[in-house]
């Protein structure tokens, strides 16, 4: 799979990201049982809050100059690192590309990781114990209930650090 993965530079680049960020959340909609917002838009609160911190960073990959994924790492200053948000759309997926976008973000960012993801989301499942397999030297998993949100399944936690 040819994708380039470019940093987030500035604000052209972050309102890329919030564009993707809505079909991120719209694919996770049914399983967190998230409703768009009045304004039609799903919730920004964390991308919002994101793109305003030292403390994350994002990426996007494209193909043929076309946005097809992003990743946002938080916990940069305060590890261990964090993907808070990861998505790549819907027409490359099981093509290899996603595998791309995390191995190069996380190879970017060294130590230390704690990646969380859904149990109920079967794919992501799969995917980032693969990934995980490929980056981490060895790494756990665990269950972990998402603060503040009884109603939401719990988050499944990987916690790893990448080969020397």
């Amino acid at each position: 799979m040819t994708a380039e993965v470019r940093p987030v530079a500035g604000d052209d680049d972050w309102s890329v990201v919030a564009w993707l960020w809505q079909a991120f959340r719209h694919d996770l909609a049914p399983i967190v049982g998230a409703f768009p917002r009045a304004d039609g838009r799903y919730n920004h609160t964390w991308l919002d809050e994101w793109a305003a911190s030292d403390d994350a960073t994002a990426y996007v990959a494209w193909q043929d100059e076309a946005p097809v994924g992003f990743a946002i790492v938080n916990r940069l200053q305060d590890g261990p690192r964090g993907m808070g948000a990861f998505w790549v759309a819907p027409v490359v997926r099981r093509t290899g590309l996603g595998r791309v976008l995390a191995r190069d973000v996380i190879a970017r960012h060294p130590g230390p990781w704690d990646i969380a993801f859904q149990q109920d989301n079967a794919g992501a499942v799969r995917f980032w114990r693969l990934v995980a397999d490929e980056v981490f030297a060895d790494w756990d998993e665990e269950q972990r209930a998402v603060p503040g949100k009884a109603h939401v399944p719990p988050d499944t936690w990987i916690s790893g650090s990448t080969r020397p």
